[in-house]
């Protein structure tokens, strides 16, 4: 986990050292990363790496809730009328910022994707409005978590080929095809 104060020297520390990390990513694989690589690419020694950072997956845990806070914040920005749909300021954003994506996908920690995204989901108040109760409304941010983590890993998984808009039409045939086979139950299908 993460943890860094809320004061300008923390915070600078942590821009460093998750810019040291995207750096070190285009040069080598993350299973060969250390921390003393880190420390020495950010200049930050390595008792201040701890004390923001237990392991090397928080940077990517950061990185990757400020990539979603970035998503979200341009969303919810944007006007109603004038909005693109969260899924494609979903894709733009990791189209443009894949090396945090690709390498929790390789690593195996599609978890860090899952949690970050659904911390941000949580702030969308008009899926409250959908939802009769706080369960309904956990289940709701769930599923919709999970079918754009799946879509997203299985994209990286393809080597990113298809287009925004190719992704956007795979998962509505998808939900088309569950409905029709009534996977989803009836009261979608």
């Amino acid at each position: 986990m993460y943890h860094i104060k809320d004061d300008k020297r923390a915070r600078t520390s942590a821009e460093l050292i998750c810019a040291a990390v995207l750096e070190l990513l285009q040069e080598k694989p993350f299973a060969k990363l250390t921390i003393t690589d880190v420390q020495q690419r950010s200049s930050v020694s390595r008792s201040t790496f701890y004390r923001n950072f237990d392991r090397l997956e928080d940077v990517l845990e950061l990185l990757c809730d400020q990539g979603f806070d970035t998503v979200f914040e341009r969303h919810l920005a944007a006007p109603e009328d004038g909005r693109a749909g969260l899924a494609v300021e979903v894709f733009r954003y990791w189209s443009d910022h894949s090396a945090v994506l690709e390498t929790l996908v390789q690593i195996h920690r599609t978890d860090i994707l899952f949690a970050s995204f659904r911390r941000c989901a949580a702030r969308l108040e008009r899926l409250r409005s959908l939802a009769e109760d706080a369960v309904q409304y956990d289940y709701f941010v769930s599923i919709i978590t999970s079918v754009m983590i799946g879509v997203l890993v299985t994209w990286t998984e393809h080597g990113k080929k298809e287009t925004q808009d190719q992704v956007l039409q795979q998962i509505l045939g998808a939900f088309s095809a569950a409905a029709a086979l009534g996977i989803l139950g009836e009261a979608i299908g």
